[in-house]
């Protein structure tokens, strides 16, 4: 009796290991943008009950990542509900996030996006701060007739960059560095400090930093050219400018 218990707890352990190993390579690809690498990752992921993993296919569906998967935004959104329901923070943010950025949208649907941000947000989401941050630096307009949703704020958008920075978020952490490398924004300058927080942001992820921080990437290549680290500088400034092509 004792040995088929055992096995059995083998064989649990077992599938909880392969289990763990479909959502971790799904998430891995996901971040990195090879969706047809995550694709059946994640697919096995969600038969195994994992909500974040579910998130992350729907929102490859919503963004149509996966054209030849047999489903609509309309599932899409419908799986990022389930998700949610199962207790997924980043289901949330990625609602949020699709719901704002829907092309034929409403004032009330970017409404309802912000209003997932803002509870992705007091949930722990770092990228929900960030995007609440964009949302407020820039304010919001419908895509359809350009009816104004949300007005500039530069208060709520600074109070949201720094609680990305609370939360560890990448842009938070690079945002932040940026204001205290020119002091500003109510920050004292402290250039090599900052510089030191932007360049370890870069170090974590340069695709995310590329792509999400090219206020913060410009003014670090400038410090560091004028400090003489030119090595070092080059390759961030190569980056910036292949994702930035038009703006750096």
């Amino acid at each position: 009796m004792r040995k088929i218990v055992l096995t059995a707890v083998a064989v649990m352990l077992a599938m909880c290991a392969v289990a763990q190993n479909n959502v971790a390579e799904g998430k891995k690809y996901y971040e990195a943008e090879r969706y047809d690498k995550a694709l059946p990752y994640l697919i096995k992921a969600v038969k195994e009950g994992d909500a974040d993993s579910k998130a992350r296919l729907a929102t490859m569906i919503f963004t149509m990542q996966v054209p030849d998967y047999s489903m609509d935004r309309h599932n899409a959104l419908m799986m990022l509900d389930e998700a949610i329901d199962a207790g997924s923070v980043l289901a949330m943010e990625r609602k949020g996030f699709c719901t704002l950025n829907m092309g034929n949208d409403t004032k009330e649907d970017k409404m309802k996006g912000i209003e997932l941000l803002i509870k992705a947000s007091e949930a722990g989401s770092s990228d929900a701060s960030f995007n609440l941050f964009k949302v407020y630096r820039d304010g919001i307009k419908t895509y359809s007739d350009g009816e104004v949703c949300v007005e500039q704020d530069p208060e709520l958008s600074l109070k949201y960059i720094q609680k990305c920075e609370e939360q560890n978020g990448l842009e938070g952490v690079a945002y932040v560095g940026w204001f205290r490398l020119e002091g500003t924004h109510g920050y004292e300058k402290d250039a090599d400090a900052a510089a030191n927080a932007i360049l370890g942001a870069y170090n974590r992820d340069h695709r995310m930093f590329a792509g999400n921080c090219l206020e913060p990437g410009r003014a670090l290549v400038r410090y560091l050219k004028d400090n003489g680290k030119t090595t070092v500088s080059a390759p961030i400034e190569a980056l910036l400018k292949k994702y930035h092509p038009t703006e750096y």
